[in-house]
């Protein structure tokens, strides 16, 4: 007997577990252990069906309700009562409904903001993926795909472009400078030596000469500057750093507006392609200063540092609004931004405007010394 009690007092205590899931388990996890799968099955159904299948709970669960509540209050025919229940089913009905179908058309609103801000000049943004909505999801990845390979064709194309405009202005002003200048190199000596031999007798004639040599001189500076302008030799010959730098001082001498031009680490050679993207951005946002902002001062820096070259050009004019410009439908307008834009995203680089209005216009570039696109 001592024994079988002593086997019972040092028997363990009964786990806890042995009583099983129903004993601990609270009712709300099992609530949530049957209405999860429901749900994640629901949630995964198409838009339509989502629709159909809240409206239809609605409609089920108030019957219910309207039958509970006339069984058990309405048999004395209380009106008020039953009007207010009807209104108040109505307004839950409608409010529930606005609720279910706002978050069943949430996606629809991304995809409509994506568009927008594309519309807007942000190429890179995509429409947000959503796996909830098998249609939804489908929907965004087909027009992710349509937008990257749209994008993908719009660089080739563009770049193709720049390429051949950059060809042409090569070809023209190589042309220029052989042809036309030499021509009128040619026509210039030809005045002065009918110069010399005029007789002092006939002064009408020799001002005539020479009011025609100096409309030949001028004729041959406008030639050469519009060559230079077209594709500057200097670029080719010596660089990015030497070619912003005369381009500067010309622009200061023909505009009167002060450009104070930093270049940090920019004495080494870049690629071709890379050069002539820097100095034509340069040059459009130095024209853009020169007809639009009314300025009197620019600063154009780039600096380059490590794999990028970052930069800025920031007049203090009398700036813009750089959303409506670029969103702007009127002919030509904006073209001079949307080119900046497009030649700074053919190598790879960024650019974006800030600019308010009275308060200047700063455009900053950011663009990596190796393209990984392949554009160029």
């Amino acid at each position: 007997m001592e024994s079988s009690g002593q086997e019972l007092i040092n028997q363990p205590a009964a786990n806890p577990e042995a009583a099983g899931p129903a004993a601990e388990t609270p009712w709300d996890r099992c609530v949530c252990d049957y209405v999860n799968p429901v749900m994640n099955r629901i949630r995964r159904r198409p838009l339509f069906q989502k629709v159909v299948i809240a409206n239809t709970a609605l409609i089920a669960a108030g019957s219910i309700m309207g039958y509970y509540l006339e069984v058990k209050y309405f048999e004395g025919g209380d009106m008020g009562f039953v009007l207010l229940f009807i209104f108040s089913g109505l307004a839950l009905c409608v409010l529930i409904n606005y609720l279910l179908v706002r978050m069943a058309f949430r996606p629809m609103d991304d995809v409509s903001d994506a568009m927008k801000a594309i519309r807007a000049g942000h190429r890179g943004i995509r429409v947000p993926e959503v796996t909830d909505d098998p249609q939804i999801e489908e929907l965004s990845k087909s027009l992710n795909s349509m937008l990257n390979s749209m994008e993908k064709q719009r660089k080739k194309a563009a770049a193709s472009v720049i390429k051949a405009q950059e060809e042409e202005r090569k070809r023209i002003a190589r042309e220029l400078h052989d042809e036309t200048s030499q021509s009128l190199t040619g026509l210039v000596i030809g005045i002065r030596m009918v110069q010399e031999i005029v007789p002092e007798s006939m002064p009408e004639l020799s001002e005539r000469l020479e009011n025609i040599n100096d409309l030949a001189h001028a004729t041959l500076n406008e030639v050469h500057t519009m060559a230079v302008r077209l594709r500057p030799s200097v670029l080719d010959d010596l660089g990015l750093a030497a070619a912003l730098r005369s381009y500067a001082k010309e622009f200061s001498e023909n505009t009167g507006i002060e450009v104070e031009m930093q270049l940090l680490g920019m004495s080494q050679r870049l690629l071709p392609e890379l050069e002539t993207v820097l100095y034509r951005v340069v040059q459009e946002a130095l024209t853009n200063v020169a007809r639009h902002s009314e300025a009197s001062q620019c600063m154009v820096t780039l600096r380059r540092k490590d794999s990028m070259i970052k930069g800025a050009i920031q007049d203090n004019g009398q700036g813009f609004d750089s959303q409506t410009v670029m969103m702007s439908d009127e002919k030509g307008r904006g073209l001079g931004l949307h080119g900046m834009k497009e030649r700074i995203e053919l190598v790879g680089g960024s650019l974006e405007f800030d600019s308010r209005p009275q308060d200047g216009t700063t455009i900053f570039i950011e663009v990596p010394l190796q393209s990984k696109e392949g554009i160029w």
